[in-house]
């Protein structure tokens, strides 16, 4: 029979799961939504967002699934809440506590589960956003976390379903906004900020007297919020439509802050439109992760340069401002670096050597290449270099300025230590070629710059701009 799960302080689960007013309620789009969204991430069979009762288990949204809810002695979501954040079941077939459960021997055949507790403002855990699949897999890190995700997303469409219920009672709304360690604002027909929580106070570092009468993107944005996020975010208001964006806000002490900005639309008992209520989140640390991860994925290990595909976006970037700026005369130019003699220092020394010399031509190119112009590994003993340039000049003396640090002799200490250090010399050959002038296509301008540098290298000069002529 199917192992119970130990539940504490159950009557208040079941109190706050009740207030929400959502058992056995109608379909809802906000909440469909967030299960389409993980049907699309996962693939799983099935995909359910559930709500716990006493003694049965009710889908608010599914997909994969005809039913409307099961007994709650034989879910697994009844296992999932008693857990802290995730329940994963990899193969349930292998578990004794769901071996024999009727949904794992029958229809749907469980093998796979994964449930990520959504909790009340106060706490309480009200159910699961649930993957099932009819075979075994488990979840990366990375999946865990983003199923993680989006429960933080259907508890925040709980909080604020609940919010809109109370809009007209100004007290209990005060209440319920005071519980949430999120930042709870209301803003009037003007955008203009009428209330906060504790929490929204803590966030920003103001009072409630400090922003009243005051509209959050005036208070709270800085120099590096993006401007375009900002325009979104008006527009909407403009449009009354709801907002779910990610915005870099600055509090009283302007210190960055990254916010999750939830916010609904607000109406009277005659839909006259009376302002907004916005839930704002602290994802600080989240966005933290995120944008180092960015970073590493762009980034070359060996040297620390950015990598081909960090390049490759900064080269189509460049070349779409080209096209939007006609009436410029600036040309981008493509700088294909190959070095001569890399590979003997491979064979003669071994690669470890050879990671050296790559390390340290790599800190030496980084000297010489201005701020203007972007440097990158593209692999192997390939670099590049991408400059925005006005004038033919420009091209010859920052391809002298790259050849002549390449020519440098490099002094490399070798493991384990010898007496002397090693000194090693490169010679190099430099393909250029430039937009617009030989293409505005960026696998062109590739094509075309190791063109010239192949035609350089026969040619034995240090470096050659790509033309018809040298075909």
């Amino acid at each position: 029979m199917p192992h119970k799960a130990t539940l504490t302080d159950e009557e208040s689960r079941l109190a706050a799961l009740h207030e929400l007013g959502l058992i056995n309620s109608q379909p809802d789009e906000r909440f469909d939504r967030i299960t389409r969204l993980a049907k699309a991430l996962f693939n799983t069979d099935i995909v359910l967002l559930t709500l716990v009762d006493k003694r049965t288990q009710f889908f608010k949204a599914r997909l994969g699934t005809c039913l409307e809810g099961t007994a709650r002695d034989i879910s697994f979501c009844t296992h999932a809440i008693s857990e802290k954040e995730l329940l994963i079941i990899p193969d349930a077939m292998q578990d004794p506590r769901f071996a024999d459960n009727p949904l794992v021997t029958k229809e749907p055949f469980i093998r796979f589960y994964a449930g990520a507790v959504i909790r009340s403002y106060a706490g309480y855990a009200l159910g699961t956003l649930c993957l099932i699949d009819s075979k075994p897999r488990t979840l990366t890190p990375n999946e865990q976390a983003l199923l993680l995700d989006l429960a933080r997303s259907a508890e925040t469409e709980l909080q604020l379903y609940y919010l809109r219920t109370l809009q007209a009672e100004n007290q209990r709304l005060a209440w319920i906004a005071e519980q949430t360690a999120n930042g709870v604002v209301y803003t009037n027909t003007e955008n203009e900020m009428v209330w906060c929580n504790r929490g929204f106070c803590k966030l920003s570092g103001y009072s409630q007297l400090e922003i009243t009468g005051k509209t959050p993107l005036a208070v709270f944005t800085g120099p590096d919020t993006n401007p375009a996020t900002i325009q979104r975010i008006q527009q909407l208001v403009r449009q009354q439509q709801p907002i779910n964006a990610d915005i870099l806000y600055y509090n009283k002490h302007m210190k960055p802050i990254w916010v999750h900005v939830y916010a609904e639309p607000l109406y009277d008992e005659q839909q006259r439109y009376t302002g907004y209520i916005s839930i704002n989140s602290d994802i600080t640390d989240r966005v933290g992760k995120l944008l180092e991860m960015e970073r590493l994925a762009n980034l070359d290990p060996l040297t620390g340069l950015p990598n081909r595909r960090y390049f490759e976006a900064k080269l189509n970037d460049g070349l779409a401002k080209l096209v939007n700026n006609k009436r410029s005369h600036a040309e981008l130019a493509l700088f294909i670096i190959d070095l001569d003699g890399f590979k003997t220092v491979n064979d003669t020394y071994g690669h470890a050597t050879g990671d050296q010399v790559l390390a340290d031509l790599a800190k030496r190119l980084k000297n010489v290449v201005r701020e203007t112009e972007s440097l990158a590994r593209l692999g192997g003993d390939e670099f590049a270099v991408l400059v925005n340039i006005s004038d033919d000049n420009e091209v010859s003396a920052i391809a002298e300025r790259i050849y002549q640090v390449v020519r440098q002799p490099q002094s490399i200490s070798q493991q384990p230590a010898q007496v002397t250090d090693l000194t090693v010399k490169l010679d190099m050959s430099i393909g250029i070629a430039l937009a617009p002038r030989h293409s505005q296509q960026p696998h062109r301008l590739f094509e075309l710059a190791d063109q010239a540098m192949y035609r350089a290298k026969a040619a034995g000069l240090p470096f050659m701009v790509y033309s018809d002529s040298n075909r």
